[in-house]
C-alpha cells in the first residue's frame, strides 16, 4: 500500500508544480498511513523533480528519527493529524497569490462558489507553527492561509487536499484582482455555509471513499 501511496503523492507533487502552486517557501505533501505514521515529502525538494525516493515515513511517536532537514515541517503535520482524525492528507504550499494575501493576514470571503463549497464560507489566516491558531483557522474549513508561507489544505484524500489548495489560490487571485477594480460581491454568508455543508455531507463523503481506495490500493 505504501508504494502505491508514494506514487500517488509523486503525481500530486507534479500537479502542484504544474499548477504553479509550488513556491519559494515551505512546500510539503503528507498522507496518513494509519494511526501510527504518515508519509511526507522531504523538505527542500523541487516538486518538479520529486520521486518516490524523496518521500519518507515518519512515525507519530518517533519523530526524533525524522531527518533533521525535514523535522520542523514534519512536526506540524504530525500535530495536525493528532488534532484532526478526519484528515488523511495535508498540503502546505507557497503559491504567489495566496502568499500575497496571507502576508496581509486577512480573511478571504467566499468570492467563488467553488471556494464556498470546498474550502468553506471563508478562508482564515493563521500564524505559521501556531498549532492552536491553525486548528482554529481550519475549524469548519478545508484549508487556511499561513502567514509567510501561503496555503495549508487538508482532505480525506490527496485529491481533496489538492483541490482545496487549487481553489484557495484561485480565490486569492480573484480577491487581488477584484480589489484592484474596486472590490467584488462575495457569495452570501448563509448561502456559503449551506454550500459547504452540502459538499461535506453529500458530495465529499460519497466520492472520497472511492478516491481513497484508488490512491492507496
Amino acid at each position: 500500500m505504501n508504494e502505491k501511496l508514494k506514487n500517488t503523492m509523486v503525481e500530486y507533487a507534479h500537479k502542484v508544480y504544474d499548477e504553479n502552486l509550488f513556491g519559494a517557501h515551505t512546500n510539503n505533501i503528507s498522507a496518513r498511513v494509519d494511526s501510527e505514521s504518515m508519509l511526507i515529502t522531504k523538505s527542500g525538494v523541487n516538486f518538479k523533480d520529486l520521486t518516490v525516493e524523496d518521500i519518507i515515513e515518519v512515525k507519530f511517536n518517533e519523530t526524533d528519527k525524522c531527518p533533521s532537514d525535514t523535522l520542523k515541517d514534519a512536526l506540524l503535520h504530525v500535530k495536525l493529524y493528532g488534532a484532526r482524525q478526519d484528515v488523511g492528507a495535508i498540503m502546505i504550499t507557497s503559491p504567489v497569490f495566496a502568499l500575497t494575501v496571507a502576508n496581509k493576514k486577512v480573511t478571504i470571503p467566499p468570492v467563488l462558489d467553488d471556494m464556498a463549497q470546498i474550502v468553506g464560507p471563508t478562508a482564515r489566516t493563521a500564524k505559521t507553527n501556531d498549532i492552536f491558531g491553525i486548528s482554529k483557522a481550519l475549524k469548519g474549513r478545508g484549508a487556511s492561509l499561513l502567514s509567510d508561507i501561503g496555503i495549508l489544505s487538508t482532505g480525506t484524500t490527496l485529491n481533496e487536499a489538492f483541490t482545496a489548495c487549487l481553489v484557495l489560490d484561485k480565490a486569492a487571485h480573484t480577491l487581488i484582482m477584484a480589489q484592484a477594480v474596486g472590490g467584488c460581491k462575495p457569495v452570501g454568508k448563509i448561502g456559503a455555509v449551506l454550500e459547504h455543508i452540502v459538499y461535506r455531507k453529500k458530495y465529499s463523503k460519497t466520492n472520497q471513499e472511492a478516491l481513497l481506495k484508488a490512491e492507496r490500493e
